[in-house]
């Protein structure tokens, strides 16, 4: 009974490293002590059942450890929030007035295209009628967008269309510059007008009425 006490809290601490440094992306609709606890739970409790060689009560006690270290965490990170930071994980703020943030968006390996897709999700095609976009703590982007964008329809308008991503982190997007109905050359007079190359954009898009939103890397 002791090894086995022992060995549930050992799987209980691995996987809350494992997890936390798997970043906030894996843990779906659950926090991340609650997303362990139920993986650890589901495979506890089916111990028993597919080998009857394993008596009940080697079930039940890891079972009950892992609620009881539940419980005690949600003590102790409400009692001590300078903890919390070390067992919860803390949003992550990807667009700021309407300006996406490169820095935070390669720490929790969202990709431009995604989050983009995201705002697609929410009837948002243009990055500028974002006021905030945040990673929450359970992988849920949620996206406050500006005043401007509240008074205006939210769907896409014949006159604007949507959004084409161009370029991505320095790399041209073909098949969507022929979405938008343009071609290189509109890209190198675009880029040259800016007095910037493609490899110092970040995030370059045009709707089909030709209206621009250029964001280039920090470094630039």
């Amino acid at each position: 009974m002791v090894t086995i006490l022992f060995r549930t809290i050992i799987i209980y601490t691995c996987f809350m490293v494992v997890m936390r440094f798997m970043g906030k992306r894996q843990l779906g609709e659950l926090e991340l002590s609650e997303l362990i606890t139920t993986l650890l739970l589901s495979e506890i409790a089916s111990l028993p059942i597919t080998n009857q060689d394993i008596p009940l009560s080697h079930a039940l006690l890891p079972i009950l450890m892992l609620v009881a270290l539940e419980v005690f965490l949600s003590g102790v990170i409400l009692k001590f929030p300078l903890i919390r930071g070390l067992f919860v994980v803390r949003p992550a703020i990807l667009i700021r007035h309407g300006i996406p943030d490169p820095k935070v968006m390669k720490s929790v390996r969202i990709s431009i295209e995604e989050l983009l897709s995201q705002l697609r999700l929410k009837d948002v095609t243009d990055t500028a009628d974002v006021a905030y976009a945040i990673l929450e703590p359970n992988g849920q982007i949620s996206v406050i967008q500006t005043q401007r964008a509240k008074q205006k329809s939210q769907s896409p308008t014949k006159e604007r269309g949507m959004m084409h991503l161009i370029i991505a982190d320095g790399k041209i997007n073909t098949r969507n510059l022929t979405l938008a109905q343009k071609n290189i050359g509109w890209v190198e007079h675009f880029l040259a007008l800016q007095g910037v190359c493609a490899k110092d954009v970040f995030i370059l898009m045009v709707d089909d009425a030709g209206n621009t939103r250029l964001h280039l890397k920090e470094e630039s």
